[in-house]
Order: structure tokens, then sequence, then C-alpha cells
């Protein structure tokens, strides 16, 4: 080795030396800045506590230990948020961009292991207060190349008797390429971003009083989000449910095992919320309805139809589409207390719904398809369909029926009417066209061997009584098949109701017209 190098050798290590020991004295130096201004700077009402704190000058990252923030509502004693975590880690901050671009640029920051609990009920009252004075002017932006939160955990707190309001387990987030500017103090959520991440277990979401909300696995990735496991249920039985009301409500347990929501975008567009979609996708969903009308008041409210309630809706809803598969509805009602009560059931095979959003101009309208079958094995399709932008709520309901053996309605009709039916419907076509207020219904049946048997108390036949109803009324429509009995009736919106009480209106009074006589039919070809 040369004299030469042996000396620049000698100089490159004296720098080493020089700036591993400035090193050590730095990062002492920030360690204490840092302690002191969390002491001095952080508001009263803020208690900070950690275990350590190391930094690294050369890299400019700083991690913490075992940190722990509980924030309190100002002027008491109140808790209102509570996060602890294990660790906390702000990694390779850039000297460079905040010396020369006024810029705070940071590689990464990790939370480990962060555990949320926030007090809803114990919000800030000064909180508007404090929010309309002048905000301090930031620096010209804050980049974060990645944010990481792992394993974590979260409780929202309501107040109330059962205060959980929102629960979950096990979440991860990954965020990419975040920037806050002034620029993105007005988004929806404020700072721009380039791709986000998230997984959680155990979703739980109080949704009313009486319902909650419970998901077993949710992930967003590349813009769609996956629901696993969803269930909305009551969480009374159906007689501790029963007991608490004095007004008519119905008692919800629904259940998919997977939605999917496709290229799902969250925004702000002039002060409004807007969601948009291209395809919302429901596979395996059951719906259980049931509805206690025994000495139970009615609900008086004004019930708006579902063209008013998207138009009203408060955000800027775009879903091009939505597909519902291998699914189920069951709707029971109870009328009299010594019986139980009587059951529908729907199987839909397929389903889909176009322009569900009150973006779209008129006269883009919203269309509902179903294809599925009724009761037992009764294959029916109905069409849908209504413009959100109509103040007068105007829609047209489609549908044909296949043949329907009567007895299968008996789990309905007998323990609400006390009576059954016989014979078979072989065939229905209807078209309803109608606005918040008033309908039309033109409807077309073929059916043969009608009989009604009207039922005591211990389901005994009464003969003279049904003997009386079936004089009235049509056992068939006509002769080989060929016979249709068709039938125009109106039907008068009760506006304290939904809209499917109303359809069950309007088909009702469709059915008087064909079975009850004195009506006239029309001869018709059988429509295949």
């Amino acid at each position: 080795m040369t004299k030469r190098k042996r000396i620049l050798l000698i100089i490159i290590g004296i720098v080493l030396i020089a700036l591993l020991i400035l090193s050590f004295y730095a990062n002492s130096i920030i360690k204490n800045k840092i302690e002191t201004l969390l002491k001095e700077k952080i508001p009263e009402h803020i208690e900070l506590l950690y275990k350590d704190i190391a930094v690294q000058s050369l890299t400019g990252s700083i991690s913490v230990k075992e940190p722990s923030i509980i924030i309190k509502v100002k002027d008491s004693e109140h808790i209102q948020t509570q996060l602890t975590m294990k660790k906390l880690v702000v990694g390779n901050v850039s000297y460079w961009d905040y010396l020369i671009n006024d810029q705070i640029h940071i590689e990464k920051i990790e939370f480990k292991d962060l555990e949320t609990i926030y007090f809803k009920n114990h919000l800030n009252k000064a909180k508007d207060a404090s929010s309309s004075k002048k905000e301090s002017k930031l620096l010209s932006s804050i980049k974060i190349d990645k944010l990481n939160i792992e394993n974590a955990s979260a409780i929202v707190y309501d107040g109330t008797k059962d205060s959980i309001l929102v629960s979950l387990k096990n979440t991860t987030i990954s965020i990419k390429d975040i920037v806050l500017d002034e620029s993105s103090k007005s988004n929806l959520i404020p700072f721009n971003y380039k791709t986000i991440n998230i997984a959680a277990d155990s979703i739980f979401y109080k949704t009313s009083n009486y319902e909650n909300i419970n998901l077993n696995h949710l992930l967003f990735e590349d813009q769609t989000l996956t629901l696993h496991g969803f269930h909305y249920k009551n969480k009374y039985s159906k007689k501790e449910y029963e007991s608490l009301l004095t007004i008519q409500r119905d008692y919800y347990d629904v259940t998919a095992e997977k939605l999917i929501i496709n290229e799902l975008a969250l925004g702000k567009e002039n002060d409004s919320v807007v969601f948009k979609t291209n395809l919302i996708s429901i596979d395996k969903a059951n719906a259980a309805i049931y509805r206690d009308k025994f000495e139970k008041k009615e609900d008086l409210r004004i019930k708006k139809l579902y063209s008013k309630v998207i138009r009203e809706l408060p955000l800027k809803l775009t879903v091009d589409s939505v597909s519902v598969k291998n699914s189920s509805i069951e709707y029971s009602e109870k009328l009299l207390r010594e019986y139980q009560a009587g059951l529908l059931t729907i199987k839909i095979i397929d389903a889909g719904i176009t322009n569900v959003s009150n973006t779209y101009p008129s006269p883009e309208r919203t269309v509902i398809i179903v294809d599925g079958i009724f009761m037992k094995n009764t294959p029916f399709t109905a069409n849908w369909s209504f413009d959100i932008n109509n103040n007068d709520d105007q829609f047209k309901f489609i549908g044909k029926v296949g043949k329907l053996e009567l007895s299968d309605m008996d789990v309905f009709l007998t323990p609400l009417l006390n009576a059954e039916v016989k014979g078979e419907v072989i065939e229905t076509n209807f078209t309803i066209n109608g606005n918040f207020d008033q309908s039309v219904i033109n409807i077309s049946q073929e059916y043969k061997d009608v009989e009604v048997i009207l039922l005591n108390k211990k389901k005994k036949k009464k003969k003279l009584l049904s003997t009386v109803a079936n004089v009235v009324i049509h056992h068939n429509s006509g002769k080989k098949g060929t016979l249709f009995h068709n039938g125009t009736t109106q039907a008068t919106r009760d506006h304290t109701k939904s809209f499917f009480n109303y359809l069950a209106k309007n088909l009702i009074n469709g059915v008087k017209v064909n079975f009850i006589k004195k009506n006239n039919y029309v001869k018709k070809e059988k429509i295949n």
C-alpha cells in the first residue's frame, strides 16, 4: 500500500468516525428536541405516553415504542379517543425536500398493532367553534410514499345501553403515494393517493335500536370491495321484539354469502358525496322478513316510492348494474294470535337491475328484471321500470306467472283468512301502469277447478258458507285452455304503505275482476 492510499484511508476513516460521532450526538439532540416538543406543545386535553423514542438522523427515521394517546373532551375528564399501538415507525424523512422544496417527504409510516377506541357520545362540542378559526397554513405539501397499518382493531361507542356502534378486528391498511396539499383539503378523504388496500375481519355495525350488521371479512383491493358473510339481523328474538313494539315494524334476517362492488369510486363533487360503481354482484342472499300485525298500530308515516327515494338521496349515486343470483325471499305475516304466520316464498334464480342512479337524465329508466320461482315451483318473470326524474313517480310493472297449484297458497291464506283454495291457475299475465297515487292493471288468466273452502277455528270446513262463496266465483276460465279471463281495474294507493303493498293491492283487485262472476271475459289464443 502506498503512502498516498494510506493517507486517503486514514482520512476516510476519520470522516466516518466523525460522522458516527456527529450522528450519535445528532440522534440525542433530535430525540431531546422531539421529547421537549411533545411535552410543551401538546394541548392539555391530550395525553401522550410512550416507552421509548429511537432516532436515526442519517436515514431520517424515527421509531416510537408502545405509544398511547388519550384525547379528552376539552374542559372535561371525558375521554373522546384512545389510541395504543406496539410501535410507530416514520422512515426515511427527506431533509433535501424539506430544505429545497418546502415539502415534507416521508418514505414510509407504519402503525403496528394499533388499537382505537372512540366515544361518539363524547364528541367535543367546542369543535365547531374551533374549526371556524382561521386554519394555519400548511407546508406546500406533505408526501408519504407508503403508509401501512398492521393488525389494527377499533371500537366506537355511542353511549347507549348496548353502546358498541362499530367494531372491527385484524385490520390491515396499505396506502401508496399519499399527497396532502391545498388541492386535497376539500376531498372526501383529505389527501390524494395512488392505491389503497384494506382488509378487515369480524366487522360489526349497529344500524338502529333493533338491527345490527355483522360481516365476516371485508377486502378492498384494486378498486373492488368484497364483503364475505354479510348478516343483517334483528338483535332480539321474535317474541322479545313483539313485546317491545306498539307500532307495526318488520323483523329482518338477511344474509349474503358474498357481495362484490366493482370499480368503486368515492369522492366529492360540488359539496356532494359521490358513489360510483359499474357493477354490484350479490350471490346466495336470503332475506326473511316477518311482520306481526296482531294488536299493533299501523305506521301511518307517508312511504315514498323507490323512484323518489333514489331521487332524494343525500349523495350522487351511480350504479350501472346490479346482479343477484341464487337467492331467496321469505315474507311471513301474523294477523291472529291463535294461528301461526302466513308465509310467502320467492326463489330468485337470476335478477338484474340497471341504472340505479340519480345522476342519469330523462328518459333513462331504472329497470329491474327478475326470473324466479314463486312458492313451491311456480315460475315467474317480472319487469319493473321507472324514471327517477319523474316527479309523479310513474312506473310500469309487467309480470308473467306460470302454473300455480292454488293449494300452495294455503300456507299464506289459511293463517290470515282461515280459508283454503283448490284448483290451478295455469297462466297469469299482467301489466300495471301507475304513479304515486293511482294505477291501472290489465290482467289475463287461465285457470280451472277453482274452489274456495272457508274454515272454522278447528280448521273444519264451513259447508254452508263455502257453498255460498263458490256460487259467486268462476271455477274455470274456459274450455280446452283457449279462453282467458281478461280484466282491467284500478287501485288507489294507501300512501302509508310500501310499494309492495301497492303491487299486492293491484293484483288482488285484478284477481277479483277475473274470478268473481258478472265480469266479461274475452276469448284469446293461449300465450306461450
